[in-house]
């Protein structure tokens, strides 16, 4: 098993070729060991689970992950624990000789208790899958390795379909702050926002219709989980906005954006407090123009990224 830890980055189609090529740069000038492209990869992903989605409830993904049509690999990841921000799950993956499932291989998985009698096993049914472009690079920094990867294409589903156009950092070795400090040098240059919401949960989400919020702290004396919570909200919201396309959503955007501002230390309440005044001043153009013109901002990443970095930093 391993622990994958992540940091997604959403990004809107018109700035996805910025992105890749600023990574081509940042490889192409380096003189560092290590860093460097790597080849594109066609990927397909077929999630399962039953018609209940006794998968999903009892927090656990299946997936036949298909490599350029010619490797086939089966992965289970766990819910794991939240990282405020970033993705922390339980992973195992194994090599198939075909585009079969073997369920004899989770075995080697510690299941949650409502699967571990198996009897879910003989009602799977592929219920979405994703079908996705990937570029990736090999970074390294001073104190962290990662692999920073740029996905486009599509979740689709009997419900729906719903656009994958993201980057994400994954931590190989060393400091997870070097993911978010990687992560600003991008959002200095391209617009991104972070993100939580991952791809099966798009896939998910088009079946129930439901954007998925964290839970609320039971103890609302404590601050930093507060700051937790209203963070976690704010960028939930301002995913939602653009799957969405409601730019009513900015209302709870920036209603999250107070809350966590009165959370937060003076420097960052700062920061929190310039961005809202220039999502006012948004608000005055074309409301058609909205969604547009929020997506080029690249405040919103940075400062995202700024108050997610000082979370994670008191948290673990």
């Amino acid at each position: 098993m391993a622990i994958e830890l992540e940091l997604k980055l959403m990004v809107q189609s018109e700035y996805l070729k910025s992105a890749s090529d600023f990574l081509d740069e940042i490889c192409t000038l380096s003189n560092t060991d290590g860093q460097s492209r790597q080849p594109t990869l066609a990927l397909m992903n077929a999630y399962f689970d039953t018609e209940d989605a006794s998968l999903m409830k009892a927090g656990m993904a299946l997936r036949i992950r298909s490599v350029n049509s010619e490797r086939y690999i089966q992965t289970v990841k766990t819910r794991g624990s939240s990282r405020i921000g970033m993705h922390a799950r339980g992973e195992w993956e194994w090599f198939l000789t075909k585009d079969q499932l073997d369920l004899s291989l989770l075995t080697e998985v510690p299941l949650p208790e409502p699967l571990q009698d198996m009897s879910w096993a003989n009602a799977l049914i592929e219920v979405y899958r994703t079908d996705f472009e990937r570029q990736v690079w090999n970074i390294v920094t001073q104190e962290t390795k990662m692999e920073v990867v740029c996905d486009r294409g599509l979740v689709t589903s009997p419900y729906g379909k719903d656009a994958i156009c993201e980057l994400e950092l994954e931590l190989k070795s060393g400091n997870e702050a070097g993911l978010y400090d990687f992560a600003l040098n991008i959002a200095e240059h391209v617009p991104v926002q972070v993100s939580v919401v991952s791809k099966a949960q798009k896939g998910t989400r088009l079946k129930y219709g439901k954007i998925k919020f964290p839970k609320k702290p039971l103890n609302t004396s404590n601050e930093l989980e507060l700051a937790a919570y209203w963070y976690e909200v704010w960028l939930v919201y301002w995913e939602a906005m653009y799957f969405m396309k409601d730019e009513a959503l900015m209302q709870p955007v920036r209603h999250s954006m107070s809350q966590l501002t009165l959370c937060l230390p003076s420097e960052l309440a700062y920061l929190l407090e310039c961005l809202d005044n220039e999502l006012e001043q948004c608000l005055v153009e074309d409301e058609s123009m909205l969604l547009g013109l929020l997506a080029s901002m690249t405040s919103v990443g940075t400062v995202m990224l700024r108050v997610g970095k000082w979370l994670n930093r008191q948290a673990f």
